[in-house]
Formats: structure tokens, sequence, C-alpha cells
């Protein structure tokens, strides 16, 4: 074994190049828990991000900045873990881990990021977290969401972890389930696009229209990608499922409240406003 801080490892059998990363991992757990880093909890969420320099730790949840790593493979076939700043200036490696060749390449890529604030490692495979697993803090239902429609919304919030861009494309599909259902409306099933100019022929607030859109261009580039880049705008499609949420509740929800109070009423009041709301529109 070669002396210094990061070592050479020598004659390790190696079956998968993943399985034999993930044990070196514990090895850089280890030596990086040792290092100092100065880190300060914020309010702000920021989801994790490829190459972004600083989000929400997925190991301590708390937005810091991250340093970034890159595995490569050496020129004798090695797996190499190298700063991916001093790489792009020096092109020198930091720590090797195994030097058994291969006889074919695999196809990933693989990063690391070591958290400013809690020294901790978060795993990166072709650009996706997948070290630790975790659920995203994404909001459930709304409680009032037809139930066709929260299945739908469920499995999004399911998925989102291993495919913003799914996520994005069955959010669209939920208001696209969920506009036939708004009673105030009346839209026949048709095209999202018709079924939103159908809700603005009826007022439909500017807002919720915008909303609308919002869910489905996302929706649309998650299918059919263009313009939008899904993976670089992962804020973006966790607030549309606080967007759904909203649509819910202004649409369905905050009516029925209003509605469920109302009836509440005395009997002699309702019948005095009924009287009133008929003069009313008599004087019109």
């Amino acid at each position: 074994m070669r002396s210094g801080r990061y070592e050479l490892i020598d004659n390790l059998p190696i079956s998968h190049d993943l399985n034999i990363i993930y044990f070196y991992l514990l090895i850089i757990d280890i030596i990086f828990t040792n290092i100092s880093w100065k880190g300060e909890k914020m309010s702000k969420y920021i989801a994790p991000t490829y190459f972004s320099e600083a989000f929400n730790c997925p190991r301590c949840d708390v937005l810091a900045p991250q340093k970034w790593y890159v595995v490569t493979r050496g020129v004798e076939g090695e797996l190499m873990i190298e700063s991916a700043e001093e790489r792009a200036l020096t092109g020198r490696a930091i720590a090797f881990l195994g030097n058994k060749q291969h006889k074919h390449r695999e196809a990933w890529e693989l990063d690391l990021t070591i958290c400013d604030y809690c020294s901790k490692y978060t795993i990166w495979e072709n650009r996706k977290v997948i070290f630790p697993y975790k659920i995203f803090d994404l909001p459930d239902a709304h409680v009032d969401m037809p139930e066709d429609v929260k299945q739908i919304y469920t499995e999004a919030r399911l998925i989102y972890k291993h495919s913003p861009r799914a996520s994005a494309a069955l959010l669209r599909l939920a208001i696209e389930t969920l506009i036939p259902q708004l009673n105030d409306y009346s839209i026949k099933k048709d095209t999202l696009n018709k079924m939103i100019s159908e809700l603005v022929k009826k007022d439909i607030p500017e807002h919720i229209q915008q909303g609308f859109d919002l869910i489905r261009v996302y929706g649309n580039e998650g299918i059919h990608p263009g313009q939008i880049v899904i993976e670089e705008t992962q804020d973006m499609v966790i607030y549309l499922f606080n967007l759904t949420n909203d649509i819910v509740e202004e649409l369905i929800a905050r009516k029925q409240k209003i509605n469920e109070a109302y009836s509440s009423l005395p009997k002699g009041k309702l019948e005095e406003i009924i009287r009133r709301n008929v003069r009313a529109k008599q004087s019109n």
C-alpha cells in the first residue's frame, strides 16, 4: 500500500464497480468525519440539484455549501475519487480505490458531495441522489382532492425521487383529470389546453389559469423535453405539488367550507338573506 493520506489499495477482488465503491465509501466516511467544516443553519429549502454549490443536505437537512467529488476510472482501470475543483484545475486525483483492470466499462456516472455542515457524504449516480434513500418532503394530497386525482398525485409524489420529469407529467395528468370534475364550470373532457381555454371563457380567476398552465407546460416538458430542462428546475417541480393543492383548495375546498359554515346559520337568517338577494336581482 502506498503511504500518504489517500492510499492506493491493491489486489482487491472487484466483482461489480458500484459494490466496491460503496465499500470504500465507508473508509471515506471515516476520513471526512475527522475534517472540520463550517456550516450555518438556514430556513430556506433548496432541493439537492446536480453540481449545485449549496442545497439542503440529504443527511442533515441543513442548507449548506457542498463540495463535489467525481468517481472516475484511471488509465489502468483503477477507480479514483477526485475533487471536482482540483480535477478541473490540475487533473490530479486525491484518492485511489483499487486497480483491477475491467474488461468493459459500465454506463454510469458517479459523484459524491460532502456537506460543509455535517461532513457526511451523499452519493449521486447519473446525476441523481441514490444514497441516502430519502422520501422528499413533498406535501400530501389535499383532503378534498377527488379520489381519482389523488391517486395520480400520490403516484407523482412517490416517483419524484427517481424522476422529477415523470412527476411533472403525472401532475399534468392530475389536473387534466380534475378539470372536468369542477362543478362550477361544467367543462367537457378534451385536451388540457382546450379545457383551460374553456375555463378562461367562463371567467376563471387569472391566477388559477396561470397555475393550470404552469403545470401543463412543465408536464409537457416531462413527456417531450424541449426548452425547459426539468432536472435543472427541480424546485419548480416541487412547487407544482403545492400549486396542485392550492388549486384544489381554491376551486373545491374553500367553497365547501364556506357552504358548510353558511348552512349552519339559523333558518330565519337564511330566509332573510334569500329575500334580500331576490330583491337585489329584481332591482337590476
